[in-house]
């Protein structure tokens, strides 16, 4: 077995996330395997594609504009890690009612693992709070105050 191409690996991450802001619930399965795990430290997790593809869809509900970007990506074999970003216009009161029909942004981190140029493995990782900390002008990691 020959060891992927951390340049691969790091294409492969910048896919998935272009997927993520693409609005389209296929071009998001497309990035996982069948049989792929994904899970989301606020929504839950989600086995196989399909499974995978109706939460995307379900997120549309919630998101306008949704855009998502990884920011920085550590390759290790087959595995990245990363921070992103995801900002859009909330259509929702999901994650408080101040936010419904506002921009916000989620600021997070994923583990993901790749199998044949697909998601194998998808965690991500985020504050539930964080929409509502970037409407008052603080980040992610930074909405505790000194």
């Amino acid at each position: 077995m020959s060891t992927p191409d951390p340049d691969e690996i790091r294409a492969l991450v910048q896919g998935v996330f272009e997927a993520w802001s693409s609005n389209d619930p296929d071009t998001v399965a497309a990035r996982f395997h069948a049989d792929a795990v994904f899970f989301d430290s606020v929504n839950g997790r989600f086995d196989g594609r399909d499974a995978i593809r109706t939460f995307y869809a379900g997120s549309l509900n919630a998101w306008d504009e949704q855009r998502s970007r990884a920011t920085r990506i550590w390759v290790d074999g087959d595995t990245a890690a990363c921070t992103w970003t995801m900002t859009g216009l909330m259509r929702t009161d999901k994650f408080g009612e101040e936010l419904a029909g506002r921009r916000a942004r989620i600021d997070g981190m994923a583990w993901i693992r790749f199998r044949d140029g697909l998601v194998i493995h998808d965690e991500e990782y985020f504050d539930r709070r964080a929409p509502l900390a970037s409407l008052e002008g603080e980040g992610y990691l930074t909405h505790a105050r000194a």
